[in-house]
């Protein structure tokens, strides 16, 4: 299909492809109920008008096409002489069924009941009823009609069962191909309303999950900063409100942005950087940190999962830095690698397996799940040996899923 082929022009994602198919889709399904979908238990009227004035010519020409194989003249007169026919019928079926509608109303209203709702496939049995006493009947008019026209001696109706019983046979098929069409657009609807329906469930149920991993890490990063801030009072009152200050300032803005599931990689980073800050005023000298970023990376246009990487960084500075006595380096890189943006945090601390302190692994538990929940197999958390003796994190993610359109730009 074209769609497929639009995904070889540079630029143009496979999302955006989806996107362009299934608005195309809806446009086709809309025009399609527009003009062409019979629905006359929603809009009796509309559905009607809709039979006569497109399906009614539709239907009749194609019908003059098959029985008439001599010239024009011959199928148009078919034409118009069943297209009449036709006409007389459906008007017929729509004064009989409105006016049993009315009666039917008020009937239930005595007894002070609702009116019972009826289907599309109730209408078009009840016209299907209606087709050959309303061929008849169309026969007389018509024939009224020309001998009230027409000057000269009068033509007697005449009810030929070969010719009418092949037209009730295809007012019967029209009817029944109403019949089949609509039960498909139903059966389309429900299962379009179902996969909705389903498809929302599982964003409500991994919205949920996401919460609870986010709710379960801001409380490991609060107990972790207070320690920090524990640390510093009797040794140094003075650092330690600084620090009170600064972390309140933190934690303002994580609360605010730990209230949606993305955000900017720039906020991510300045999360890093602050928390660094609070842990430079416990360990001084002893922790140096460098963040680093690649260049041609708008990291105003790149939205990651909120604290997806500052558990990390926390992690090197409680495990691989703290029980080490000459201190240690952290450092935090932002790359690319092909399609895949790197985050990564490396320190030279003790590596795995060494620091005195028992880790739960509830941190690089959540961001796996975090990462398998939002990217699929396509998001992943690496951990390896650092190149200077302690621990390598690399969190990898799909570029083109984190990328969003610079402002101003299409």
């Amino acid at each position: 299909m074209i769609w497929d082929v639009l995904e070889g022009f540079p630029g143009v994602s496979r999302i955006q492809v989806v996107n362009f198919n299934s608005g195309k889709e809806r446009r086709m399904n809309r025009v399609w109920k527009w003009l062409f979908s019979l629905n006359f238990e929603r809009n009796f009227l509309v559905s009607f008008l809709k039979l006569l004035f497109i399906w009614n010519p539709f239907s009749s020409f194609l019908m003059s096409l098959i029985y008439e194989k001599g010239s024009l003249q011959s199928i148009g007169f078919r034409w118009g002489w069943s297209f009449l026919e036709a006409t007389f019928i459906g008007l017929f079926a729509m004064l009989i069924i409105w006016s049993y509608l009315i009666g039917e109303k008020f009937w239930y209203g005595r007894q002070g009941k609702s009116r019972p709702l009826h289907g599309t496939g109730w209408f078009l049995l009840f016209m299907a009823i209606l087709v050959p006493p309303g061929l008849y009947l169309a026969l007389r008019l018509i024939v009224y009609l020309i001998n009230w026209t027409f000057v000269g001696d009068p033509i007697t109706p005449e009810f030929h069962w070969e010719y009418y019983g092949s037209e009730t046979f295809w007012g019967w098929m029209l009817l029944l191909v109403f019949f089949f069409v609509k039960s498909w657009e139903e059966l389309r609807d429900a299962a379009r309303s179902s996969r909705l329906r389903a498809e929302e469930l599982e964003k409500e149920r991994l919205q949920a999950l996401l919460t609870k991993l986010k709710d379960q890490m801001n409380p490991h990063f609060l107990f972790n900063t207070l320690n920090t801030v524990a640390s510093l009072i009797p040794e140094d009152p003075a650092k330690a409100e600084q620090v009170v200050i600064k972390l309140s300032s933190l934690f303002q803005a994580v609360l605010e942005a730990t209230r949606k599931t993305n955000h900017a990689l720039k906020k991510e980073l300045e999360f890093c950087r602050d928390y660094l800050d609070i842990e430079k005023s416990r360990f001084g000298a002893r922790l140096v940190s460098r963040i680093k970023v690649a260049e041609g990376l708008d990291l105003e246009n790149i939205q990651v999962p909120v604290l997806i990487l500052q558990p990390l960084v926390e992690n090197a500075v409680k495990h691989g830095i703290s029980s080490r006595a000459g201190g240690g380096h952290i450092w935090v890189e932002v790359g690319k690698q092909e399609n895949q943006l790197a985050l990564s945090v490396e320190d030279d601390g003790v590596g795995f397996g060494n620091s005195p302190y028992a880790g739960s692994g509830t941190a690089l538990e959540n961001c796996r799940k975090r990462l398998n929940l939002e990217f699929g197999a396509e998001g992943t958390l690496e951990v390896t040996a650092g190149k200077k003796g302690g621990a390598r994190l690399v969190i990898s993610l799909p570029l083109n899923k984190v990328s969003t359109p610079e402002k101003g730009k299409s």
